[in-house]
This record gives C-alpha cells, sequence and structure tokens, in this order.
C-alpha cells in the first residue's frame, strides 16, 4: 500500500509525513486498531506468546513491544498538538477579536474632543497601534503557512502558543490604555453637590483657580443649590421658588452661580454620578459606572441622608406618597402630589425643622394638616418648652393640629399602594392622602470608614477642616471640627455651617499651597428658621439658664420675643423671634463676646427692645 492510501486514514498519513514513520507499520497499526481496543490488541498478543505455548518465542516479544509502545506514543503525542491547537486557535481568534475592539475604541478616544487623559500618553498609544497591526499580520502568515503544510506541526503548535502570550500582553496594555481614558485627573475634587459645593467652588475661584484644576462630583443632576429652599418656597401654592432662582450663593445674599458660572471658570460639574469606592491613600475615586477620577486634594461634602421609616421596619412604610425631603427630585415628587391631592389631608411626621417648615407649607395650600412627634414638644434639640410653647400655639391657631408623645406604627394603603391612614402607637389612625416625613438625618461617611478618623458620627478634622489624611478635608454634615469658641469638638447640620466650613477648606488648602498661615476655624453656632409670618434666628450656645422676655403670645399681630442662656453668669446664647436686621447682628455679637447676664438689664435702661 502506497501513500495514496495511507492519506484514506488521516491522521497516519500526516505522522509518516512528520515523524517519517514506515508505512507498513502505520497500516498495521490501523488494522489492528479497527479490531478492537488497543488493551484488547495487547491482551491477545500478549496470550498469543507467553511462555508454554506454541505460539512466537518470547525472544520475539520484546521488540515488537517496544515498537507498538513507541507508535503509540507517537500517535497520542500527535493527538495531544491536534486538541491542543484546536483550543488555541480559538482562544488565539477570541483574543484577536477583543483586541479589534479595543484598538477601535482606543483611536476613538484619542480623537475625542474635549481631550481625554489619554491624549496625554499618544506617543505610547500610536506605538501600541502600530504593534497590532504587526502582530495580526504575523498571525495571518503563521496560519497560511499551517494551511499549506509548510511547517511541522510541533512548530505551528509552539507559534501559536508565542502569539497567544504576544496578543495577552497588547490586551493588558490596552486596558490600561483605556482605564486611563476613563480615569479623569483633578488637582482639586468636592464629593457631593450640595451648598458646601458651590460655595467651596466660589472660594476657590477666589483664591484664584485655574481652568480645568477643580471637579465637582455630585449624583444630583442640577448644579448646587440652597437646599433650605426645598421645605419652604419650592412648595408654595403661589410664586413658588424654582431654578436657577436659588443656586448658591443667594442664600448668603451673594452671586447666583448658574451653571454657564461653572464652564465659565473651567470647573467641571460632573453630574448624576455617584462615587461607589474611594481610596484616601491612592488619592482615587470610582463612580458607580466604573469611571475613574484621581485628584491631589479632595473635600469630602457628602451631607447627610435622611433617616427613613423602612430603616426600622416600619409597616408600610414603603406605600406610595409617603415623602422626605433632601434632594431637589424630593420636593418635585411633593409637589406632584400636592397638585394631585388638593386640599386634602397631610400627615407631617416628626416636629424639627422639615416638620415644622413643611406643616406650614402644606397648610398654606390649603390642606389639614396633623403634627405627630414623640418629643414633649417641637424642636426639643433648641427650643425650651417655653418658645416651643409659642409655635404650637401659634399652629394651632392656623389650623393644624399636633399630637405629641407617641410615633407612627404602621401605614395603611389603597388599591392603589397609595397611603391613606397613619396608625399611631397610642391607638389613633389618622386618614391621609399625603404623609411628610422628617426624622432625622445620619451624614453620609460610609465611603470613608476605615480611612479616616471619627468622632461623634462625623469625619474628625482639626481646626483647618483637614482630617488625619494629609489633603483630605471635609466640611459641612460630615465634619466633627473644634469649636473654638467652646473648646469642644462638634458635629453641626445646618447650612450656615455648610457654607463657611466649606469656605475655610479652600482658604486653608490654598494657604498650605503657598506656605502661609491662616486663622483656624472659628464659627459661631448660628441657626434660623421661617415660616407663616414667622422667623426667628439663633447665635452661640442653648446650654445654662434661659431668660425669656418679649411679647410670647401667639394671638399677637407681630409677635416678638427672645430667650438669652446664662451659663456662669454670662450670655452663652441668644434666640429672638421677629427681630430686626439690626436686632439680629446685635444677638449674634452678644453670643460671641458674651457679655455679663446684667448687660441684659443695660440694654433694657437704654431702650433696647433685647432685654
Amino acid at each position: 500500500m502506497g501513500r495514496e492510501t495511507l492519506k484514506d486514514v488521516g491522521p497516519l498519513h500526516q505522522l509518516s509525513i512528520n515523524f517519517g514513520l514506515d508505512d507498513r507499520i502505520l497500516i498495521w497499526y490501523q488494522t489492528m486498531l479497527s479490531a478492537g481496543s488497543v488493551k484488547s490488541l495487547f491482551q491477545g498478543f500478549y496470550h498469543s506468546v507467553k511462555p508454554g505455548s506454541r505460539n512466537l518465542p518470547m525472544g520475539f516479544l520484546a521488540p515488537i513491544c517496544e515498537r507498538i509502545m513507541f507508535i503509540w506514543a507517537l500517535i497520542t503525542r500527535w493527538f495531544r498538538y491536534q486538541r491542543n491547537l484546536e483550543v488555541d486557535m480559538n482562544t488565539l481568534k477570541r483574543m484577536l477579536e477583543e483586541l479589534d475592539s479595543q484598538t477601535e475604541d482606543i483611536g476613538q478616544k484619542l480623537e475625542a474632543e474635549p481631550p481625554l487623559p489619554i491624549r496625554r500618553h499618544e506617543d505610547e498609544v500610536y506605538e501600541w497601534l502600530e504593534n497590532v497591526e504587526r502582530i495580526k499580520i504575523r498571525i495571518q502568515t503563521i496560519e497560511q503557512l499551517g494551511e499549506r503544510k509548510y511547517l511541522s506541526r510541533a512548530h505551528f503548535v509552539r507559534l501559536v502558543d508565542e502569539k497567544i502570550e504576544e496578543v495577552k500582553e497588547l490586551l493588558q496594555k490596552g486596558s490600561l490604555y483605556s482605564e486611563i481614558s476613563m480615569k479623569k485627573q483633578f488637582k482639586y475634587v468636592i464629593i457631593g453637590g450640595g451648598v458646601a459645593a458651590g460655595y467651596a467652588a466660589r472660594e476657590f475661584v477666589k483664591q484664584g483657580l485655574k481652568p480645568g484644576e477643580l471637579a465637582i462630583i455630585s449624583k444630583e443632576a442640577v448644579a448646587p443649590y440652597e437646599r433650605p429652599t426645598l421645605s419652604k418656597a419650592y412648595l408654595f401654592p403661589e410664586g413658588a421658588a424654582r431654578l436657577p432662582g436659588f443656586h448658591v450663593c443667594v442664600g448668603s445674599g451673594g452671586e447666583r452661580l448658574l451653571p454657564e458660572w461653572y464652564v465659565k471658570k473651567g470647573i467641571e460639574l460632573i453630574l448624576s454620578t455617584e462615587i461607589a469606592e474611594v481610596d484616601l491613600h491612592s488619592k482615587t475615586l470610582t463612580s458607580s459606572t466604573g469611571r475613574t477620577f484621581e485628584f491631589q486634594t479632595v473635600i469630602i461634602a457628602t451631607g447627610s441622608r435622611v433617616i427613613r421609616l423602612t430603616d426600622f421596619g416600619v409597616q408600610g412604610a414603603d406605600a406610595k406618597n409617603i415623602f422626605y425631603l433632601r434632594e431637589i427630585s424630593d420636593a418635585d415628587e411633593l409637589v406632584e402630589a400636592i397638585r394631585a391631592k388638593k386640599k386634602g389631608k397631610v400627615v407631617i411626621v416628626g416636629g424639627g425643622y422639615i416638620g415644622l417648615e413643611v406643616g406650614a407649607a402644606m397648610r398654606i395650600n390649603q390642606f389639614d394638616v396633623t403634627m405627630v412627634y414623640p418629643e414633649p414638644w417641637c424642636m426639643p434639640r433648641l427650643f425650651t418648652q417655653e418658645i416651643a410653647a409659642f409655635y404650637e400655639a401659634y399652629y394651632a391657631n392656623k389650623g393644624i393640629e399636633i399630637i405629641k408623645r407617641t410615633v407612627a406604627v404602621a401605614f395603611d394603603a389603597d388599591t392603589n399602594g397609595e397611603v391613606k391612614a397613619v396608625k399611631l402607637q397610642d391607638g389613633r389612625v389618622l386618614q391621609a392622602d399625603i404623609v411628610v416625613v422628617g426624622v432625622g438625618a445620619k451624614p453620609l461617611t460610609e465611603l470613608f470608614k476605615g480611612q479616616v478618623d471619627e468622632e461623634k458620627g462625623g469625619i474628625r478634622t482639626d481646626g483647618m477642616l483637614e482630617t488625619n489624611v494629609p489633603d483630605v478635608y471635609a466640611v459641612g454634615d460630615v465634619a466633627t471640627f473644634p469649636l473654638k469658641l467652646y473648646n469642644d469638638m462638634r458635629r453641626i447640620e445646618h447650612v450656615d455651617h455648610a457654607r463657611k466650613s466649606a469656605e475655610q477648606a479652600v482658604k486653608a488648602i490654598r494657604a498650605i499651597e503657598e506656605g502661609k498661615s491662616i486663622e483656624v476655624y472659628d464659627y459661631l453656632p448660628y441657626f434660623y428658621s421661617r415660616a407663616f409670618d414667622l422667623s426667628w434666628k439663633f447665635y452661640g450656645d442653648n446650654v445654662g439658664d434661659p431668660l425669656m422676655f418679649g411679647d410670647k403670645n401667639p394671638a399677637s399681630g407681630k409677635p416678638k420675643f427672645g430667650t438669652a442662656w446664662i451659663k456662669n453668669g454670662k450670655i452663652v446664647g441668644v434666640f429672638l423671634e421677629g427681630g430686626t436686621d439690626e436686632e439680629n447682628k446685635a444677638i449674634a455679637i452678644m453670643a460671641r463676646v458674651q457679655p455679663p447676664a446684667e448687660y441684659l438689664d443695660q440694654l433694657k435702661r437704654e431702650g433696647y427692645f433685647i432685654a
């Protein structure tokens, strides 16, 4: 039988070519193999020549077995090469497809406008692209040589393995370039797009910011705005506040920073982007979509998140038309409900800032309003019982029912899933078309756990608002800072502190860069609110003995009264309802200077109201 016949037995013919085997041996083996398994072949052959038989002598057995085992090893090796080659070729094909996709993506990013960070590595990337084209040509050549049998099988497999490793290296480098193209690098980054971010941006510009140095990363879809508006004028039935009317910094009487302002100043507003991972050591931020941001200095201005009744497993708390108020999207949803449930019933859960301000706004919208809170009086963290009694009576005169010393334990919903009733712990059931919950907030510090020191629920800072990690600052709700006036560490949740701490952090950052020194943050606690025709302000600390003065009759046309807190014979805090601008400035000075308590008598003798 010649080689033409050997072609009919497929792989054996290739063996004869690659390894120079005798055709007769291969044909014999193919014939014997077709008669049964290899094991049966050897067993039968062995028994035919075993000692004592009349068949072939033992001396003939050894060389035949050796020859057969040699042939079997060659065949096994060939099949292994064949199997590995198929796997390797499929792997190489898949990797080449991935490399093509990577090449196209990186090519587009090189041409992107405005330029992406990958442009800074332009020479390297073009060299990489040339290497990609070069290896694709080489692989194509190897495939053609293999198909024409110009290469031995072993040599072909070895070349394919080598090209797989080379393509793997190119893919790894391409991944790095892709990562660079997704990576944005800034000198300064502010995490959070609330009030503090806007005031920090303005201060950076005052200090001489260069275009492209600063980015603000916010999960909200709009530029920084004055958040307190959401619980007041945003909810009014007439003349309601809307953006762009209350972008920062109008809340403190400053310029309104529209989105165009940031563009003009070269500040990148990265909106609708939530940071999912933070590595302060490597100075890297990663968004929920995988985008990477690198910084030299970062300001943490993440603020707080509302505490939800679902956090406590309150039954039915996930019903529709139960609202929380923190972001403008929350306020928009509430406004839609106000329009849909005109003059309906509203239950306000909570007696703090949100409860009192939203309660007033809902009553102005002619809703039937009931407020529910567990404390013995409203705003217990700031108000004395006497101060609270005035506001509770005033609200009652406006038609708002107040239920104290109980909590909402469950909510009932209708067939549409909308809330229809609130069940209280004391057994009462309140009908409701809308429920607004304001039971507090929690600072958003989870991303930084284990990376920065914490104290009193916030991120501990020094008097410059810098954390224990160099080049990392915290401002606003998340910062626990040294309150110089009282030699104490405090965490304060209020817009005034958000504004001023943001400005202080930026001043501190630039001072360090310029080798200058500035005064530490010397904050005077300040709180305020407006509801109905009322407007109050408080400065200082509400510790010591309260001394009330003025007209605290809730039925008065223009009530005007105040309270001073006396500690160790000094005035340490002052509250004033209905004060003029001049009077409000006076109580701020009083709270900072901390004059003796007798100063109130002097003011009274001189005819000042604040006495």
